[in-house]
């Protein structure tokens, strides 16, 4: 076919997080039709024997079996438009579509929507979800390095608007040079019609990790994120030549990032603990779950302890060596919850809402802890986390592991006492949500002190860092629509 145009089910059976197979979930997306369990069973085969070497994946859901479906029917130069579910850019159980779209497809197109409101970021009738448009032409002879990803402000109200936005994209298609994702934080292209600027586009790499240029509502942001993912705090408006350098690495290529908490609590082969209330003598302590309030300070006190099963004991001292002071947030509620990363005083365990980060040290784990709740490491977790729901930001184990920080094991023995100081000094500091950076003063005075003081960087940097705190908080992922963005 010529054209081949989309609008899958999005059924799947769980969720991105790996360890979740129960066979219930599994056969969810068959449930239809008063299907009995043997017949979703035999569907399932099915569908496991289609997905073989195809970029359908079974946690993706059906969406993507209907994605192996439309590039097999489409013809060589002929256009593939679909509808997908947000996670479809960034979620670890989609990549092989994205591989598939940079591997076989060009004049690559991606159309998000820039609001609060899932619904209202929804292109679907009835899904009330996230969702984009994916249009790409297929090309078996080239491979694709790049994409245009379009942030419309709101969705079109009805078919002459949508009409008269297509247009308008199609007539900057034609006539336009884009501004780059890496051309630094000076914004990107309006899309305009008539008077009114109804979005942005950015022309921006289509890497084979999470495609993060989505429903934003100002570039620079995306512009400013991935300049720091290259090592380089270049914050608009300043010039090129003052953007100071750090070093930057992945989270799991400086410290050992813990298991999945399937692995440790649960009837798994590979759990070996039940979870019980916590107590002040707790032998295996927990940080499990999220509770805004606890989570005012850097430091958090476990939530939960475990309890080894019988016959499972040395698994249980193999899960009790991933224990760490650091805990990277899974599952951030930018609009709720103030802590990427907590800090508890003994040694714990993670959880579903935290992940183990083990460095060598306490002191290091201090600094790593010390970095990830400035305004430049929210940023880093925004743009690297799936954000399929707005004011919330996901990351699984294996994202955790691929996400730039700063590295911690190339600051010297000077800068890690200072960083001791700074967490001695600010170890009773309350922090707002991290929606509300723009006006924190715990979070603007931890940012002062990270920046000028343990990574010696120059004064300067602090007014061009109060503009990037606020682009942040108002942007539609990071908000949520609550009332404590920044007005006006």
């Amino acid at each position: 076919q010529d054209l081949v145009i989309m609008n899958p089910p999005f059924t799947r059976p769980g969720s991105d997080w790996e360890g979740d197979e129960r066979l219930s979930d599994y056969v969810r997306q068959f449930r239809g039709l008063s299907n009995d369990l043997e017949t979703q069973r035999k569907m399932s085969d099915a569908a496991r024997r289609y997905a073989r070497g195809t970029c359908a994946h079974g946690y993706a859901g059906l969406a993507s079996y209907f994605v192996a479906l439309a590039d097999k029917m489409v013809s060589d130069g002929g256009t593939l438009a679909l509808v997908l579910p947000l996670t479809a850019m960034q979620g670890i159980s989609w990549a092989k579509v994205r591989d598939l779209v940079r591997q076989n497809y060009g004049d690559v197109t991606v159309i998000s929507i820039a609001t609060a409101r899932a619904i209202d970021q929804s292109f679907s009738a009835d899904t009330g979800m996230a969702e984009v448009l994916l249009v790409c032409r297929k090309s078996n002879s080239a491979r694709s390095e790049r994409g245009l990803f379009v942030s419309l402000r709101q969705r079109p109200r009805n078919e002459m608007e949508a009409s008269e936005v297509a247009r308008a994209i199609a007539a900057l298609l034609e006539n336009t040079e884009f501004r780059t994702l890496e051309d630094g934080p000076f914004g990107c292209n309006p899309l305009v019609i008539g008077t009114s600027e109804i979005g942005e586009i950015l022309d921006a790499p289509l890497d084979d990790g999470p495609w993060s240029v989505m429903g934003l509502a100002d570039c620079v942001v995306a512009q400013t994120a991935f300049q720091l993912a290259q090592g380089r705090i270049w914050l608009s408006p300043m010039p090129e030549h003052e953007a100071p350098s750090i070093p930057i690495s992945t989270v799991g290529q400086i410290c050992q990032v813990g298991l999945h908490h399937a692995n440790i609590v649960g009837t798994g082969a590979q759990a070996a603990f039940t979870r019980t209330e916590h107590r002040i003598a707790a032998t295996f302590p927990m940080l499990w779950g999220h509770d805004a309030t606890r989570e005012q300070y850097m430091i958090v006190n476990p939530d939960s302890q475990g309890r080894a099963i019988a016959g499972k004991e040395d698994r249980a001292r193999d899960i009790w060596d991933t224990r760490s002071y650091a805990h990277h947030n899974c599952d951030f509620r930018f609009n709720s919850q103030p802590l990427m990363a907590a800090f508890t005083e003994r040694q714990t365990i993670g959880g579903t809402a935290w992940a183990n980060t083990q460095f060598d040290s306490r002191v290091r784990e201090i600094a790593y802890t010390l970095w990830s709740n400035t305004t430049l490491g929210l940023l880093a977790y925004w743009w690297h986390s799936s954000r399929q729901q707005s004011g919330r930001g996901r990351m699984p184990i294996s994202a955790i592991r691929t996400m730039p920080t700063l590295d911690i094991t190339r600051l010297t023995a000077e800068q890690l006492a200072i960083a001791e100081v700074i967490f001695e000094d600010m170890r009773d500091a309350e922090f707002l949500p991290a929606n509300e950076a723009y006006r924190d003063d715990s979070r603007q005075e931890l940012d002062r002190r990270v920046l000028t003081e343990m990574l010696d960087l120059p004064e300067s940097i602090l007014e061009p860092l109060e503009l990037l705190r606020l682009k942040w908080c108002a942007e539609p992922s990071v908000h949520g629509g609550k009332n404590t963005r920044p007005q006006g």
